[in-house]
Order: C-alpha cells, then sequence, then structure tokens
C-alpha cells in the first residue's frame, strides 16, 4: 500500500495513469507447502483491490497480475509450466492498453484465454457455491 499511497497523488497531478501489481495464483488458492507465501499474495490482492474505486475517480487504473510459475532464476527450482517474462510483460500492456484491472497469466494460455488454464480456474472456482468439508 505505501506505494499506492505515494504515487497516487502524483498520478492524480498528471490526469491518472496506472498501477500494477505483480500478485500470483496463491491469491486464491494456497499451497500445503507455501502457506506463508498464499497469506501474503491474498493479502496483497486485497490491497490492490481495496483502492481500484477511488483511484479510478481520478483516473488511475490499477492492474492486478495474477500468474502461475514465471520463468525466472526464483522458480528454476519449480518443475511445473512456466510463462515467460516477455508474455506476461505482453498480457499487462495488452490489459492497460483495454483498460482491463486484471490479468490472468498462465504459461498454458494463449490468446484465445485456454479455459484449462490453472490460473483461471483457480479464479473460476471462486465464485463456486460453498462446501462445508468434514476434515476427514
Amino acid at each position: 500500500m505505501p506505494p499506492i499511497r505515494a504515487f497516487a497523488p502524483i498520478l492524480a497531478r498528471n490526469g491518472g495513469g496506472a498501477l500494477v501489481n505483480m500478485l500470483a495464483l496463491a491469491s486464491w488458492a494456497g499451497s500445503p507447502g507455501f502457506p506463508g507465501y498464499a497469506a501474503s499474495k491474498s493479502a496483497q490482492w486485497s490491497l490492490t483491490d481495496a483502492p481500484r474505486t477511488g483511484l479510478r475517480e481520478q483516473g488511475t487504473l490499477v492492474v492486478a497480475v495474477h500468474s502461475g510459475f514465471v520463468d525466472t532464476d526464483l522458480s528454476s527450482w519449480a518443475d511445473a509450466p512456466k510463462i515467460t517474462t516477455a508474455d506476461v510483460a505482453e498480457q499487462t500492456v495488452e490489459a492497460l492498453a483495454n483498460d482491463r484491472w486484471e490479468v490472468l497469466a498462465d504459461a498454458d494460455a494463449d490468446a484465445d484465454a485456454d479455459a484449462d488454464a490453472e490460473t483461471r480456474q483457480a479464479k473460476a472456482a471462486l465464485s463456486q457455491p460453498l462446501h462445508a468439508e468434514t476434515g476427514r
């Protein structure tokens, strides 16, 4: 939130602009191996979404980029599909150009937004009915 607080007045004085936060699939779907990471990304999602309406009124677009693994040195340990940094950047610039507030970037998602992409599945699951689990 401090970067948003710092830049929002500057963007407002200049007629608006955009703020982009890099989040993750973990914003919506935790992993037993990384609960702290999932909790921090979930909190960051909330801190991205909360100021969106107010900043929109000043002409500032707040974009959340959700991705699975991105092909960087940090994710080199993961044996999982990865999206390239160039693809994430391209999808983010496209979102900015089209006034979209969310990017769902996946290694297996193409321009047609493949319905089987992991990030899209997690996002779709958020709107499913809640089921109580027995814990057994």
